[in-house]
């Protein structure tokens, strides 16, 4: 009986190796399918490979799941080894006809089918199969859902029986399975962890999609021969080998950091600030922590924040960084700072991978190739997102610059691009996985409405819970912020602290850690202190008339208005005041990236630090809330649209930004606004700035900002600028402004409020863990991070050239389809265009376009533009509106950008 038994046993295992786990083999040589349990083993290997090369993921990942870090690489290779258990089901293999194992006795089942959600489904019908026996059964769940859920979502485990799906035989050969991978890695009949895995399983569902990106490339591990297999145990070491050469020449191993700390003067150049030195000498508290830095414009907050990301990386709690800053441009612009100093920050002999989101520049060199950017997109199983190859799911996701500065070492990106990561957005546990091993730098962390000031206070949960670090920059932090943020930090933290007063001070450093907060007021730079005059113009004409007269006497001139039309129609009316085109140069968010590319980049050497006299003499710039931020641009004058008082402070910070010796005019600010008269009500904006009025609707925030700066009468910095603030925030606001705004004043807390409930519904719970619970998970592309009435659309616009459509921004990537793509795209609002209105003799080429985007930009407009010039360049295409659906003609050049005829 005993004999029987032991050879239905090997019978048994044999027949495992008859179940598939890839069957899209890259060519007709060689084996056609690749077994489940060689693919499983593969992953395993690629993430216990990655723990044990990567010191501090394995040692935040054990603190997190409750386990030493001996421990750790096993029980995750096991986990990770049952990422594909579902595809035990008869279901799943019956999507391969004549690969259906001989157990199921030619009984295919050709039903829809998710394994991600079958494995889940085993585990809850019978955790015993998993050989996971202990009595947190809640967190052995959240983790069973991490590594199952490894196709970018939580499992959704509905179905209430799973004979259906697997059959007996699949069941038994899933069972068989787990029992031998559990003595692969000599598990323990009874394993201990945390209680709370919540944060533990986000990382691990990082992981599990990560290993199984790599383990499913063919290139590394090519498809076996069962019949060449001799056990499983001889598999691993080879796997593992795979495994450790697979890593190293992808890139997405971390590059070791320079731990001998830098001088300010070697990793950054110049006199260091005050807020800089304290940045080289501040203790370095231990475990996760918070720094908040707040000092002028100009100050060097950037580079006070490099120092610290140094430190941290040289003390190893951290591998690299990542910059999330407000809009696309101040991306672009950090790009250029980064460049000149991430070497400094690592080894000597390194080359670390450097990610720049919105257009990477330089990169390790195996980094793009391995993650397959051109890979051979591989045919789906079926029609579900479970149905999606690794290989094709690692193609469509990595092509997207944005989505790969979570790999690389060093990335820059808008902060949107950071908060998806805590959104229930495809794949955002792989930016978790590369925010927690990074410091997280946010920068004009005040630049936020209360939508997404609250998101970003869910990031720093998170930040904190997975045990990262971050880095908080702002000239103008009210004090109500600063309190939110360093309180979802500590939340973060799982550690109850007394609250602590908040210092006035300016400058002023904070530190929030698992100790009490500690505020350090540091003295400003001594070259930034002034007292900036304002001066206020009562209409539009008069602001013209100044830019007008200020050129003609050579300075340099930046005219900011708060409304693309706005700067459209301004640049306009200078050019029929005299001012020659070739002098006025225009920036808004309305251009296709490539335009964008070369328009910073012309206005950074026109206005920049570096710029000369002779470049800047007489020169324009008429432009939009764009150049507001951490942009290193220098004006002779300025001259601005009223804009609340924060913003304000930072549009000044733009004006004598350098040492210039004499000026063509006086140091003033000039603010274009009806005057802060007491009987106020809405119209005094909207009547003024009928268009602006839909960008700010604080009505009675602006008269408050306009009321303190006639009153004041000029912005002394650093003196009073905590003043300037918080006179503005204060509490009390809605008895110190008019009556007729006093209704405004309820409306914009009511709607902060309601964005902060949205927002609060909208983000992930850190404690929940990778799990569904009733929330639909969506595609990045789909998932929204700013909550607005003008909902923006992408549009991808095309031209003719040489006989065919091609991106407009070809020119710019002649050799990358995918980069011409995204260089070709410009954002508008929805209301302004909702759809294609292609003609149809172009009906089929546009299909043809689309077909060859891949299935994260499906969702973008293309616009044709006439191959016949309208005149001076600009070229026509057709839309349809999101009004009424009718058909709305579109105007593009490289000089004004997209306008609406």
């Amino acid at each position: 009986m005993q004999e029987a038994s032991t050879a239905s046993t090997t019978r048994s295992r044999a027949e495992l190796y008859e179940f598939w786990g890839k069957a899209r083999p890259p060519s007709a040589e060689g084996p056609q399918w690749h077994p489940l349990v060689l693919h499983c083993v593969d992953v395993a290997a690629v993430g216990g490979t990655f723990l044990r090369e990567h010191t501090l993921l394995r040692m935040r990942l054990a603190r997190l799941m409750g386990v030493s870090e001996e421990q750790l690489v096993p029980l995750v290779g096991y986990l990770l080894a049952l990422h594909d258990i579902g595809k035990f089901a008869k279901r799943f293999q019956s999507k391969v006809p004549d690969r259906l194992p001989s157990c199921f006795g030619g009984e295919r089942d050709e039903r829809s089918y998710d394994h991600g959600a079958g494995g889940m489904l085993l585990f809850e019908h019978d955790p015993d199969l998993f050989g996971l026996h202990s009595d947190t059964q809640r967190s052995w769940r959240l983790l069973v859902s991490a590594v199952t859920g490894h196709h970018g979502a939580p499992p959704l485990a509905e179905s209430p029986d799973i004979r259906p799906l697997f059959g007996k035989a699949g069941v038994e050969a899933a069972r068989l399975f787990a029992a031998d991978v559990r003595t692969l890695f000599s598990l323990p009949d009874k394993i201990n962890i945390a209680r709370t895995c919540g944060p533990a399983s986000y990382a691990l569902a990082g992981l599990a999609v990560l290993s199984d990106w790599v383990g499913s490339k063919v290139e590394w591990f090519p498809y076996q021969d069962p019949a060449l297999v001799s056990d499983l145990m001889c598999y691993w070491h080879s796997a593992n080998e795979r495994a450790k050469q697979a890593l190293h020449k992808s890139g997405v191993l971390p590059t070791r950091p320079r731990t001998k700390g830098l001088s300010y003067g070697d990793l950054l150049k110049g006199e260091p600030s005050p807020m800089q030195r304290w940045a080289h000498s501040v203790d370095l508290p231990e475990g996760p922590a918070l720094f908040m830095i707040e000092d002028e414009t100009g100050s060097g907050k950037t580079e006070a924040a490099l120092m610290l990301a140094h430190r941290l990386m040289a003390a190893g709690k951290v591998d690299g960084l990542y910059m999330a800053l407000p809009t696309m441009a101040t991306a672009n612009a950090m790009f250029t700072r980064l460049e000149d100093i991430h070497r400094r920050l690592f080894a000597d002999g390194e080359s670390p991978s450097v990610v720049l989101a919105h257009g990477a520049r330089k990169m390790h060199d195996g980094f793009r190739a391995a993650m397959d950017i051109g890979a051979r997109r591989e045919d789906p199983f079926g029609h579900t997102e479970s149905d999606e190859t690794a290989s094709s799911a690692c193609a469509a996701w990595i092509t997207d610059d944005r989505r790969r500065s979570f790999l690389a070492d060093i990335g820059a990106g808008t902060v949107d691009q950071a908060l998806l990561s805590i959104l229930p957005s495809k794949h955002q546990s792989l930016r978790l996985l590369g925010l927690m091993r990074n410091v997280l730098i946010l920068d004009e962390v005040h630049a936020y409405d209360a939508y997404m000031q609250r998101e970003i206070e869910a990031l720093l949960e998170f930040q904190a819970g997975l045990g990262g670090c971050a880095i908080l920059l702002s000239a103008t932090l009210p004090k109500v912020v600063r309190r939110r943020l360093g309180n979802a930090f500590v939340s973060g933290l799982g550690t109850e602290l007394p609250e602590s007063a908040l210092s006035l001070d300016y400058p002023l450093a904070s530190v929030q850690a698992r100790s009490p907060l500690q505020q350090f007021g540091v003295e400003g730079r001594a070259d930034r202190a002034r007292r900036l005059p304002v001066r206020f113009l009562r209409a539009v004409a008069e602001a013209l008339d100044e830019v007008v007269q200020a050129a003609n006497k050579g300075a340099a001139v930046l005219y900011i208005r708060n409304s693309v039309d706005d700067a459209l129609e301004a640049r306009a009316e200078l050019l029929e005041r005299g001012l020659d085109a070739a002098s006025v140069d225009l920036f808004h968010a309305r251009f296709a990236l490539s335009d964008r590319l070369a328009i910073e980049e012309r206005v950074l050497t026109t206005f920049g630090k570096n710029s000369t006299a002779k470049r800047r003499r007489g020169k324009v710039l008429v432009a939009t809330q764009v150049v507001e931020q951490s942009l290193d641009l220098d004006f002779d004058v300025l001259v601005t649209d009223l804009a609340p008082i924060d913003l304000l402070v930072q549009r000044a910070g733009r004006l004598w930004r350098h040492e210039r010796g004499n000026r063509p005019v006086p140091l003033e600010l000039l603010v274009v606004s009806s005057p802060a008269i007491p009987d106020a009500d809405e119209s005094w904006y909207k009547g003024f700035f009928p268009r602006a009025a839909y960008v700010y609707r604080e009505y009675a925030l602006l008269w408050m900002t306009a009321k303190v700066l006639e009153d004041e009468g000029a912005i002394d910095s650093p003196t009073r600028l905590r003043s300037l603030i918080e006179q503005v925030y204060a509490e009390d606001v809605e008895s110190r402004v008019p009556s007729g705004l006093a209704a405004n004043v309820l409306e914009t807390e009511g709607n902060d409020s309601a964005e902060r409930g949205i927002a609060n519904t909208a983000t992930l719970k850190l404690t929940d863990g990778y799990t569904r619970r009733g929330v639909a998970w969506s595609k990045d592309l789909q998932t929204v991070t700013r909550i607005a009435d003008d909902e923006q659309v992408t549009l991808r616009l095309a031209r003719w050239h040489a006989g065919a459509w091609v991106p407009y921004a070809h020119d710019s990537a002649p050799n990358e389809p995918w980069q011409a793509w995204r260089l070709s795209e410009v954002s508008v609002s929805k209301r302004r265009v909702s759809g294609e209105a292609t003609l149809p003799e172009h009906v089929e080429a546009a299909s043809e376009i689309k077909a060859s985007w891949g299935p994260y930009d499906q969702h973008k407009i293309l616009i044709l533009l006439d191959e016949n010039p309208v005149g001076g360049g600009r070229q026509e295409g057709s839309a349809t509106t999101g009004e009424d659906g009718g058909e709305t003609v579109l105007r593009y050049d490289g000089t004004e950008g997209l306008k609406f005829v």
